[in-house]
């Protein structure tokens, strides 16, 4: 019982602290859902009202909207800057339709909010906190920033550039641009006061004099897709000249700019069959498995470490074994009393609470003295000697084959018992034996 438990305390431990340390971790990390993340309606811990009132402070409008419906109800025709601070919950097509000029900040949307989007991004790389580090880039705001609190999300783009590692990336989408910021802390008012992150975040949003606070905090309703056809118009015969060029069919996306045939599934992402802006596309390329929301939340490195602590739980689950294998007899290095070397063995045995196996060597070494002195083979049995020692064959088989001792007390009266029957046998002659 005592083995069982010593190997398995170290597991049930580190299992706990592995344990508490995620829970912990998710109980710490805001949600989107929560009314009080990133709002600009006040000033609180994970709240933007530091963020509003410094945009204010230097002459820019912030509208606080809770739908994208009605962001891009409110947005006339003059360029804007779009403030989405919870991407997973918006409706990222809708903003397609945003001015020339426009620009949109997007706080750590993750892999499936930006297929949605049909962005050309996708998330790179995810890391368990957020850390500070340098621009790394030309961009003159990240410049002005210098090291901010960001590297939480890195994003891989395949047009436009990226600073902090892939922590913020700005592109081109449509007629307006993109920047997305691998983690909100900029933002926060917790944590605005830290590093470069006051001076990232509103030179991020200052870029116009108005700002759409896009502030959703439950899923918004996503824009239909139309609905694919399968063929295309075919453009009018004459005779007098070239063939006239229909019109482009409904639901081309405007984020195309390759000019890829729409259906061919190659080209551009709006006709069907095509990538992720279009019907066929979704959230997930055509063909390929959906994406586990649960797996894409954890950390890469989380795996790694898992591997590590069981390498290490293994290893100390070697180190602390008391042996590998059946035991070995070996010769002492040095010459040691024989009284030393019995009161050493038993204090093992009685540390190791071996009552069992006590019993079976003293029983062995009774048999021995017994059948030696009788003139018996070494493997005769209890009935055999009972026989030769003229006793009652229950009175021997109970002493040598009796049950294991459940206590110490039990391992004492056995071992007497035996202790008994060699000296009542052993002190009277016997042929064979040597006069």
């Amino acid at each position: 019982m005592r083995r069982w438990l010593r190997a398995a305390i170290p597991f049930a431990a580190l299992t706990a602290l592995i344990t508490g340390t995620l829970i912990v971790h998710a109980i710490e990390q805001p949600d989107d859902d929560d009314p009080a993340y990133l709002t600009p309606a006040k000033a609180q811990g994970i709240g933007g009202g530091t963020l509003a009132q410094r945009l204010r402070e230097r002459g820019v409008t912030v509208d606080r909207v809770t739908t994208t419906r009605a962001a891009l109800d409110t947005i006339g025709d003059e360029p804007v800057t779009v403030f989405v601070a919870t991407p997973d919950l918006a409706d990222l097509p809708r903003l397609r339709t945003l001015p020339a000029g426009s620009h949109v900040v997007a706080v750590d949307p993750s892999a499936s909010a930006l297929r949605r989007s049909g962005w050309p991004a996708e998330v790179d790389a995810t890391y368990w906190n957020t850390t500070v580090t340098d621009p790394a880039c030309d961009d003159r705001i990240a410049v002005e920033a210098g090291p901010a609190a960001v590297r939480k999300t890195a994003y891989a783009v395949t047009r436009g550039g990226v600073c902090y590692d892939g922590a913020m990336a700005t592109f081109p989408a449509g007629e307006h641009t993109v920047t997305l910021v691998g983690s909100p802390d900029p933002f926060r008012d917790d944590r605005i006061a830290e590093h470069g992150n006051a001076t990232l975040a509103v030179g991020l949003l200052s870029r116009h004099d108005r700002v759409v606070w896009l502030d959703v905090h439950e899923r918004d309703r996503p824009t239909p897709s139309p609905t694919p056809t399968t063929t295309r118009p075919r453009p009018p015969v004459t005779t007098d000249g070239p063939p006239s060029r229909s019109p482009a069919p409904a639901g081309t996306d405007p984020y195309d700019q390759g000019g890829g045939n729409p259906g061919n599934g190659n080209g551009g992402r709006g006709g069907p069959g095509g990538g992720n802006g279009g019907p066929g596309g979704g959230d997930q390329q055509a063909g390929g498995p959906p994406d586990d929301p649960l797996l894409q939340s954890l950390p890469p490195a989380l795996l790694a470490t898992l591997i590590l602590l069981a390498l290490v739980l293994l290893a100390l689950a070697a180190a602390a074994a008391r042996r590998l294998g059946t035991p070995v007899s070996e010769p002492l290095p040095s010459k040691v009393p024989a009284n030393e070397t019995m009161l050493g063995h038993a204090r093992l045995y009685q540390r190791a609470r071996a009552r069992t196996a006590s019993l079976d060597i003293l029983r062995a070494q009774a048999r021995r003295r017994l059948t030696t002195h009788l003139g018996l083979p070494p493997h005769a049995d209890s009935e055999q000697i009972a026989a030769h020692a003229g006793l009652p064959v229950r009175y021997v088989r109970d002493i040598l084959d009796g049950e294991a001792p459940g206590s110490n007390a039990d391992l004492v009266e056995a071992a007497t018992l035996l202790q008994r029957l060699v000296r009542d046998v052993t002190t009277q002659p016997f042929e064979g034996e040597q006069s």
